[in-house]
């Protein structure tokens, strides 16, 4: 699932944001337990992960849905455009413990594909440094560097 540009940010508070639902507020509540009557006793616990559903407030933030997560790491902002993912009155209209899973979810899974894009951003610049097709540009006094493509390599070689 990719939302927008699954900028997660950290934060120092959070002001700013209209709190729409804070399902599961109780850490006890956050911990889920098989519902298998003859399967394992072990529970899967998310106590140290509070996620709430906000929209945030402010001048230029109009039509966007924050899920706001606070854990042992700090507290993260996933802001998207609602247009983007329309699932606002879906999210809210779940029951609790279905609205904590889906924000906890859709929150984690913006996380993980941040991650995978960076390292494969990493890569991509690593690679073009190997073949050397890293280069700068120059327009007055502000200085772009950027990956050179394999086609324009070979225009520029050729």
């Amino acid at each position: 699932m990719v939302i927008g540009h699954n900028h997660i940010r950290k934060v120092d508070t959070f002001d700013g944001y209209e709190i729409l639902a804070h399902p599961l507020p109780a850490r006890d509540d956050r911990v889920f337990y098989p519902t298998e009557p003859d399967g394992s006793r072990a529970g899967v616990t998310y106590a140290s992960h509070d996620v709430m559903i906000a929209r945030p407030t402010g001048i230029g933030r109009r039509g966007r849905l924050a899920i706001l997560m606070h854990h042992g790491g700090g507290r993260h902002v996933l802001e998207f455009y609602e247009s983007l993912l329309p699932i606002a009155s879906a999210l809210l209209s779940l029951p609790e413990r279905e609205q904590y899973a889906l924000a906890y979810t859709i929150f984690e899974q913006a996380d993980e594909c941040s991650a995978g894009t960076s390292a494969a951003e990493a890569q991509r610049w690593a690679q073009a440094y190997v073949d050397g097709r890293i280069r700068k540009r120059r327009r007055g006094r502000a200085r772009q560097v950027y990956v050179e493509t394999e086609a324009e390599k070979a225009i520029r070689r050729g």
